[in-house]
């Protein structure tokens, strides 16, 4: 359920986040580190998001993990198991909430302690904090919320699906987007009302044209650590 952003919210969220952007984009070649975990609200959003991150990563030897926090019906969920194929992922973990239900799940930051208790991440994926999903903005509060609890040393690399984000990391995925478009292609149920196949390639597309270097595609993410991440989510969804 798309829940649409105030004007103001957005406008607030730029002179925020102004300090985390530099002039000249960040071009990562690789992951700076070995484990990375996926919080993904629903079956598609790693793929979508951060899916040649991923395939990358895991070509180069490092340990990826996703957490589905909703799930649909058992076709989604072999479209899932497929797509964890394509991006050679083989830890994943569903919480089988219901979709659009994330916000009223009070232990969701709980689940959220423990799997990062668990698994012990470098990086934490997650949507944007203003990503434009009911969702999405639920999946930011369970974690500021998790932060208010424990804190933690790993970083963020939060992700677009639904708000093309401003970056302030962009990561070359020229090399593998066949594999991110495979990837994507196998949530069949979801590519049949919109082509997020070439949503995902538009976008990557455009951000590798503004970075330069003759890059044909890229993903985008805005890269901080976990405590300021927490800090500004609790100012930029306070009235969310």
């Amino acid at each position: 359920m798309v829940k649409f952003i105030r004007y103001q919210k957005l406008f607030r969220l730029y002179e925020l986040i102004q300090p985390y952007l530099k002039y000249s984009l960040v071009l990562e070649e690789k992951l700076p580190c070995r484990n990375v975990l996926v919080l993904a609200p629903h079956q598609d959003d790693e793929s979508v998001g951060c899916g040649g991150t991923l395939i990358k990563h895991v070509k180069s030897g490092g340990n990826a993990a996703v957490a589905f926090c909703t799930a649909d019906n058992e076709s989604r969920d072999e479209e899932s198991r497929n797509a964890m194929k394509s991006l050679g992922i083989n830890d994943s973990v569903s919480w089988k909430y219901g979709i659009n239900s994330l916000a009223e799940q009070k232990d969701l930051p709980e689940k959220m302690i423990n799997l990062f208790d668990e698994k012990k991440p470098e990086i934490v994926f997650i949507p944007f904090l203003l990503d434009n999903h009911y969702d999405h903005r639920a999946v930011n509060n369970a974690l500021i919320k998790a932060g208010n609890s424990k804190k933690y040393d790993f970083l963020i690399y939060a992700y677009p699906v639904w708000f093309p984000l401003y970056p302030n990391v962009l990561s070359d995925i020229s090399g593998v987007w066949e594999g991110k478009a495979k990837a994507i292609s196998c949530y069949k149920s979801q590519i049949a009302t919109r082509d997020y196949v070439k949503m995902s390639l538009a976008l990557g597309q455009y951000w590798a044209q503004v970075k330069g270097r003759n890059l044909e595609v890229v993903e985008t993410f805005f890269k901080a650590t976990f405590k300021e991440y927490v800090s500004l989510g609790k100012k930029v969804l306070a009235e969310t």
